[in-house]
């Protein structure tokens, strides 16, 4: 079975969304639940806050990895609608912002005792937003890599400015409007990556 489709099967059974009421999460000393750098952790803990108004309690959801890229994406940040290749930049850096969490903030990342990865206001994600066949298959096109700067896994940034091709560079953030007109005139999503990220970026994959 090949990795793609490996990974097909998970976005299509992976369970659905599990509260910190309804799934064990993990308790540790150091809350990790994962290190490895070239492959992505199936699941990510994340810290619902409590917002006015709402009576949910602040709590933790255990969500499959896929679906919290996903999610992220159809909450406003790399819309559907995009072209297929800059909806694969941003599952990229989605999915890598996420996952340098999951590494390296572990530690003293509870709530009532249970650890949790990443909060929901970090990358804007909400639990019922609704991914197109577009992000999904972005998703699963580019879910096999990560990224390395000067040989190291580093925090992916990203937001929705700039405007042309080429704009909005500063070495560490992926800018929505600036990846899209790159897609736009033709450039394929490693081409983008590398211009706005370092020049000797390594796109690691471990097939």
């Amino acid at each position: 079975m090949t990795f793609r489709v490996l990974m097909l099967a998970l976005l299509l059974c992976a369970p659905t969304t599990a509260s910190i009421e309804t799934a064990a999460v993990a308790k540790s000393s150091g809350c990790a639940a994962w290190s490895s750098r070239t492959s992505p952790p199936a699941t990510i803990r994340v810290f619902r806050i409590h917002r006015r108004g709402s009576s949910v309690p602040a709590h933790i959801d255990v969500v499959p990895f896929p679906r919290y890229v996903e999610g992220v994406m159809a909450s406003g940040a790399w819309p559907g609608y995009l072209p297929m290749e800059s909806l694969k930049v941003g599952a990229v850096a989605i999915k890598q912002y996420a996952w340098w969490y999951v590494l390296n903030h572990q530690r003293g990342y509870s709530l009532h005792g249970h650890c949790y990865d990443i909060r929901d206001g970090d990358q804007y994600y909400r639990g019922n937003a609704h991914a197109n066949s577009k992000i999904r298959k972005a998703v699963v096109a580019t879910w096999s890599v990560s990224l390395r700067k000067s040989g190291r896994f580093f925090r992916t940034g990203w937001s929705g400015g700039g405007s042309g091709c080429g704009s909005s560079y500063d070495g560490w953030h992926l800018s929505e409007n600036a990846v899209t007109a790159c897609a736009r005139h033709g450039w394929g999503w490693k081409r983008i990556v590398v211009r706005y990220l370092d020049p000797k970026l390594r796109i690691v994959s471990p097939s």
